[in-house]
């Protein structure tokens, strides 16, 4: 009985003294025992953090009554915050973060709800629930420049000079008062299935409070993504809805084809099938990429939204192979003559009056399956719809990694870029495919270790800051432009001179994804989904796959013998009984039915016992489970603290 006190009491002083030791060595004493270090933040989120130059005040606006119910929520809730306390710890400094129960009509509602921050009715309670995340920042405003000073100034006499040293302590204050700005960042509601992003969206909360000017896109095409003349009506044509949407929450700088630089101060060069290009302005994009700047492409063998109709060669309406020297200094294999067919994906289009609908197998549209369920930008995308599309490919001697994000099915094959200029022909086509069983990539994200397509400059002449080579690419491609016109994803309807966007797809939503990610700096383009917080039953899943395998193999079985008996019968004379109708069976046409009843019955009796054996299998995982954790792992760790006591015994003793 001594001993037993004694033990338990032994148990108690560890306890206290694990807590005492904890406390002395603080919060920042962790460790991830996660498979996938779940709680432990990526490279880039601290090299983001320890770029930070203004504190940033983090508030997590969680509504605790209308979540009473809501178990994973509560339970997703808890991990959001041990992960911003990871953070908190980890930025020296410059984070706070504050928790806020948005209770119904409280200040701290109005508050939400005057940040932007989405409130979900819930059913059970009938209140609001707020899960959102809100990000401030007092920002200096940018100085404004000195005024020149009279020469009769700068020589007052003292009793000026007194009065302006009177004054000066009043200025400083006012001039204080007024030289922040309060920058605000927002999540409007932190979604579970949206767990694996979770860093990534509270870095770049947090990397864009920072940001005092907006992200500048440089935009070099040759369709009329911006505006033109549609010859076809005579009237000018809207720019596209695509890139129309960046113009507001970005800053568009249209370029030139004869540009020979690109300005420091552009974030994103984006590309949109640019025509032919000089050495001089290939040699400027070659550098701003080298150089570390974020290129997004977008190249079409066959540009269906070109004035000409898609007639390559024809007018200035772009080039599929303006960037071929670029494309393969960096790693990538671009062939502008090629498109990809896909069955699998193909649209149904109406073919006109007095023909049926056809699937288009050059129209396609992707869906969760063709994209990298992975990857920031296409996660939460349903839809993404592209028409003539090409594909890139890894050259065998490319030093940078090649990574896909777009891809088509395996029931895909290539063909002849020429087939489908003006329209092409549906049924040839359907008629003469041939699948490749291999799937093409349609979009892929270039990165790491590159060289220069100009190691010696143009004609002898380098740029100032001149790379030959780099390690930090990063160009984002996709094999098709019609991806960012109105036909293919929206309806626009002009609404007293307001442009209406209905989309109907996500295409607009991919190249506000596409912009989000690459404006933002490479430490946070590098962040990448992390794994699930809830781990699935393996073990489980295991067995209930097997069993399915068995099941289907006996339903296969019983299919079979089902098909083999009915030809039998049928094999088997009929004979009627005069003119009544009535089937009459034979003796051996009533003994293969019985047969075939009798086997019909056991291998039902066959299935119910897989599907036993399932369960069984399932309880028994489940029992041994328990007797683990409930008795077995306990025990060994009462017998572990006997054994430390029985040590320090003997070792007192001696």
């Amino acid at each position: 009985m001594k001993f037993k006190l004694f033990s338990l009491l032994a148990l108690l002083l560890g306890f206290i003294g694990g807590a005492f030791l904890l406390n002395q060595l603080g919060s920042g004493a962790r460790l991830d025992l996660t498979e996938q270090k779940l709680y432990t933040l990526s490279v880039g989120t601290r090299n983001i953090l320890a770029q930070l130059n203004h504190p940033v005040e983090l508030e997590l606006y969680f509504s605790q009554k209308a979540s009473a119910d809501l178990v994973k929520v509560r339970a997703y809730e808890q991990r959001v915050r041990e992960l911003l306390d990871e953070y908190v710890m980890l930025s020296g400094g410059k984070l706070s973060l504050k928790v806020v129960d948005p209770a119904p009509f409280s200040e701290e509602e109005d508050q939400a709800t005057a940040y932007g921050l989405q409130a979900v009715p819930v059913s059970v309670s009938g209140d609001n629930l707020y899960f959102g995340l809100v990000a401030k920042a007092q920002l200096p405003l940018a100085e404004p420049a000195a005024e020149p000073q009279d020469e009769n100034d700068v020589h007052s006499d003292d009793s000026s000079a007194a009065e302006h040293n009177d004054t000066a302590p009043d200025k400083a204050a006012a001039e204080q008062a007024v030289a922040t700005q309060e920058h605000v960042a927002k999540l409007p509601f932190l979604q579970p299935d949206r767990e694996a992003f979770l860093e990534y969206e509270i870095t770049q909360l947090i990397y864009q409070v920072q940001q005092t000017q907006p992200v500048v896109i440089g935009l070099l095409s040759g369709l009329d993504v911006r505006g033109g003349f549609n010859p076809q009506t005579g009237r000018p044509a809207p720019a596209w809805m695509a890139i129309d949407q960046l113009d507001g929450p970005y800053e568009i700088r249209s370029l030139t084809a004869g540009l020979d630089h690109i300005d420091d101060d552009i974030d994103l060069l984006l590309l949109v099938q640019p025509p032919e290009l000089t050495d001089t302005a290939l040699y400027a994009i070659d550098q701003f990429a080298l150089k570390g700047g974020r290129v997004l492409a977008f190249l079409d063998p066959v540009a269906e939204t070109a004035p000409n109709g898609g007639l390559m060669g024809m007018g200035d309406s772009g080039s599929a192979s303006s960037l071929n020297t670029l494309l393969k200094s960096w790693g990538v294999g671009w062939n502008p003559d090629q498109v990809v067919l896909d069955a699998t994906n193909a649209l149904v289009v109406n073919q006109g009056p007095g023909r049926p609908p056809l699937r288009h197998f050059g129209l396609l549209a992707l869906h969760p399956e063709s994209l990298n369920a992975d990857d920031v930008v296409t996660a939460q995308l349903e839809a993404i719809n592209l028409s003539s599309v090409g594909h890139f490919t890894a050259l065998e001697d490319a030093t940078s990694s090649v990574e896909p994000w777009l891809y088509s099915s395996h029931d895909s094959m290539l063909t002849d870029a020429n087939r489908l200029r003006m329209g092409g022909d549906l049924m040839a086509l359907q008629r003469d495919f041939v699948p490749a069983n291999e799937e093409f990539n349609l979009a892929v994200r270039v990165q790491g270790k590159a060289a220069s397509a100009f190691p010696d400059g143009v004609d002898g002449k380098k740029a100032d800051g001149h790379l030959a080579t780099t390690d930090h690419l990063a160009v984002t491609l996709v094999a098709d432009t019609d991806v960012l016109s109105d036909r293919l994803w929206v309806q626009v309807q002009n609404f007293f001179g307001q442009r209406i966007a209905s989309p109907w797809a996500d295409n607009g939503a991919l190249l506000v994804n596409l912009a989000d990610h690459l404006g933002g700096s490479a430490d946070l383009i590098s962040l990448r989904a992390r794994g699930q917080y809830s781990r699935p039953f393996e073990r489980v899943n295991t067995l209930r796959r097997d069993a399915e395998q068995q099941f289907l193999a006996s339903e296969q079985r019983l299919q079979q013998e089902l098909e083999d008996t009915e030809q039998q019968l049928s094999a088997l004379q009929e004979q009627r009984d005069g003119d009544s109708g009535v089937l009459t069976l034979s003796a051996e046409q009533q003994a293969a039915l019985e047969q075939f009843q009798q086997k019909k019955v056991e291998i039902r009796k066959e299935l119910r016992n897989v599907q036993h054996e399932l369960d069984k299998d399932i309880e028994a995982l489940g029992m041994r489970l328990k007797v683990l954790n409930i008795v077995i792992l306990p025990l060994l760790f009462t017998l572990l603290l006997w054994g430390v006591v029985v040590w320090r015994r003997r070792r007192q003793s001696l």
